[in-house]
């Protein structure tokens, strides 16, 4: 079996980013075949909204497609792989993070070529169609496959929209650790702020509303600027009395307090150019001992 842009291609998984692929292939034009769920109903969902696309059983979409994506999660791919019946030359692909390509080896055992696509994007699953493909615009995906699979991933990158780097070589969970810091850990960095804000003493259901909008720009001038130039408040201006308010205003809540020694402790870790009194203030006060 050759494996090439025109292969017939599933996606086994009708989760939040198996849907998004699914949309995203089809409106790019990729020859998307079926798309599979271990419920059939959610299959049947997924395949409603995607014209010329059936839902099939997972014998069935193993059978019909050359390439398959396996969106399920990290925990099930090894599991998923074991109950699936390949077929020689068959390339299976899975989209997470965190796992190597051994997590598939039973693709491997059965004559099969394996890869990863690990989109650098959240996927909420509460979009229309058209909002879920337009979350693969301009995002990085990584990929791991060996030839010629590793030329179709960069080709199907490219198509919906991404760019690919490579991950062959790559210490995974160190490398999903990062993508966890700016994702996961903002929703934690929210939880935490909301938490600071009804100990002010304002209506904590409001902190999410008032806050998103800083929580936005941040993450645009990071985007756009090196992260000395990115970074704003009392740390980056060397303000030492605000930060010892803020430890103080904390006193109460030791979790919080904590935390916000531990994320401003990594910003003096940045090349922010204070004197040599106050960057010792800075540390003595995010390490613990002048709070």
């Amino acid at each position: 079996m050759s494996i090439d842009d025109r292969s017939p291609i599933g996606v086994i998984g009708a989760g939040r980013l198996g849907s998004a692929l699914a949309h995203a292939l089809l409106a790019a034009g990729r020859p998307l075949d079926a798309v599979a769920s271990r419920t059939r109903a959610h299959a049947d969902e997924v395949a409603s909204g995607l014209p010329f696309v059936a839902a099939a059983e997972i014998d069935e979409l193993v059978a019909s497609s050359d390439v398959v994506f396996l969106a399920v999660p990290d925990d099930a791919i090894e599991e998923a792989a074991r109950s699936i019946a390949w077929r020689p030359g068959q390339a299976v692909v899975h989209l997470s993070g965190g796992r190597g390509l051994d997590a598939l080896s039973a693709v491997t055992e059965a004559g099969g070529t394996t890869g990863c696509v690990h989109p650098l994007q959240t996927f909420p699953g509460d979009e229309t169609p058209a909002a879920a493909r337009a979350r693969f615009q301009g995002i990085a995906c990584g990929i791991e496959a060996p030839g010629p699979l590793d030329a179709v991933l960069e080709g199907i990158v490219e198509a919906v929209g991404g760019r690919s780097f490579r991950l062959e070589g790559v210490d995974r969970a160190a490398y999903h650790a990062a993508a966890v810091f700016v994702s996961n850990d903002v929703v934690a960095a929210m939880a935490a702020a909301s938490r600071a804000w009804a100990l002010a003493g304002l209506p904590a259901e409001e902190a999410r509303g008032a806050l998103s909008a800083l929580l936005v720009a941040s993450a645009a001038s990071i985007a756009e600027r090196p992260l000395t130039e990115a970074l704003t408040g009392p740390v980056a201006r060397g303000d030492v009395e605000t930060v010892r308010g803020h430890l103080a205003a904390l006193e109460s809540e030791p979790e919080l307090r904590a935390l916000y020694r531990g994320l401003g402790a990594e910003l003096l870790r940045l090349e922010l150019r204070h004197n040599d009194e106050v960057a010792a203030a800075l540390r003595e006060l995010l390490d613990g001992a002048g709070a």
